[in-house]
């Protein structure tokens, strides 16, 4: 069904089935003329605001609240500096717990330039306890 939006109350959103806007035109109802089609959602979450569509800006995120939305808490982050300290002791490296590392390193020196909420900050590489599963599986090698 098609959006239409009143004339006079520009708030005023709805979908309208084509039969009745057919119904009203075959017998000239003057409702017709308090309605307007509405321009198509230009995305699925805009929000109709008097008469045209607001499309809100993307969310953002502090570098702290980015980390931890993707699983990495300081918690996290102090258990793989120990790990990376364990591993460096051992002689040995990850691959994943590098790629971490170069990804967290990245968020901190984007943040230091720009402390302001982003929303582009990239994904982390691995997931943390896919991270660690494969740094205890080196250790214990």
């Amino acid at each position: 069904m098609p959006n239409y939006y009143n004339k006079t109350n520009t708030s005023d959103l709805r979908d309208l089935p084509q039969s009745l806007i057919d119904t009203w035109e075959s017998v000239n109802n003057p409702k017709l003329q308090e309605w307007i089609l509405a321009p198509a959602k230009p995305s699925p979450d805009a929000v109709w605001d008097n008469g045209h569509w607001i499309i809100p800006p993307p969310p953002s995120w502090t570098a702290e609240e980015w980390l931890n939305k993707e699983g990495y808490n300081s918690t996290a982050l102090v258990t793989l500096l120990d790990l990376n300290g364990k591993l460096i002791a051992a002689g040995k490296s990850s691959v994943k717990l590098n790629a971490v590392k170069n990804w967290t390193d990245g968020i901190i020196a984007s943040y230091a330039a720009d402390p302001s909420p982003k929303s582009d900050w990239t994904n982390a590489p691995y997931g943390f306890t896919e991270t660690t599963k494969e740094v205890v599986q080196i250790l214990g090698s």
